[in-house]
């Protein structure tokens, strides 16, 4: 009496997996190179600032480390290509915070004086329209991709609308010289705030309709 095959059930998973991680991969890579045209289209457009190179190298180290965290680390983590413990989610987070806040401000420190006429006088609200009008074209681009419903919590949004927060903000930094808090705080920090607070709940409303559809 022969034997019936046996199923390699553990073969199944692994195999389902690495299929699935390539379908991610294919919306993702047309989107990331779609978003990584669209920042750099608009700095070419918009302008570059002037002292870009000549601010301190530790600052500028950490504008190209938000680069990195938002076209890649946190896409990669919210479409379910990588799945880093607990413990280094909260460590990226807190990296992220910590790296937005010093990469903005660098060492400058305006007079809190300054902070009215920037929202009413000179500056107006430039840079936090920029911001906007930007992180809405990156969520399109991730919406059109699909990459808000390839996996099925609903909390992994989160991860790709930091990465468009992320690089929504750092646009405006390399496009905006003002580096005091006066300026920062309300026009690149600000607007970042509110880009995350309305990206997110755009994103999350997407996740659960085009779940219900699919």
């Amino acid at each position: 009496m022969t034997e019936e095959p046996r199923i390699d059930v553990s073969a199944l998973i692994i195999g389902d997996l690495r299929n699935r991680q390539r379908e991610r991969r294919r919306h993702f890579l047309p989107a990331l190179l779609l978003a990584i045209l669209f920042v750099g289209g608009s700095l070419a457009v918009f302008g570059i600032r002037s002292d870009l190179l000549e601010q301190p190298p530790w600052q500028l180290a950490l504008q190209v480390l938000l680069w990195v965290l938002c076209f890649l680390v946190f896409p990669a983590i919210g479409l379910g290509l990588v799945f880093p413990k607990k413990g280094a989610r909260l460590g990226l987070t807190l990296l992220a915070i910590v790296a937005t806040i010093v990469a903005a401000a660098g060492q400058g420190l305006a007079g809190f004086t300054d902070l009215a006429r920037h929202l009413s006088g000179e500056h107006g609200l430039g840079c936090v329209g920029l911001m906007m009008a930007a992180g809405l074209i990156i969520l399109v681009i991730g919406y059109l991709s699909g990459a808000f419903v390839q996996r099925r919590r609903p909390s992994t949004v989160y991860w790709i609308t930091a990465g468009v927060t992320l690089a929504s903000l750092n646009l405006v930094t390399w496009h905006c010289p003002a580096t005091g808090l006066a300026h920062v705080l309300p026009g690149h920090l600000g607007g970042a705030a509110l880009l995350l607070l309305l990206a997110s709940a755009v994103a999350l409303v997407a996740h659960v309709r085009q779940r219900r559809e699919g």
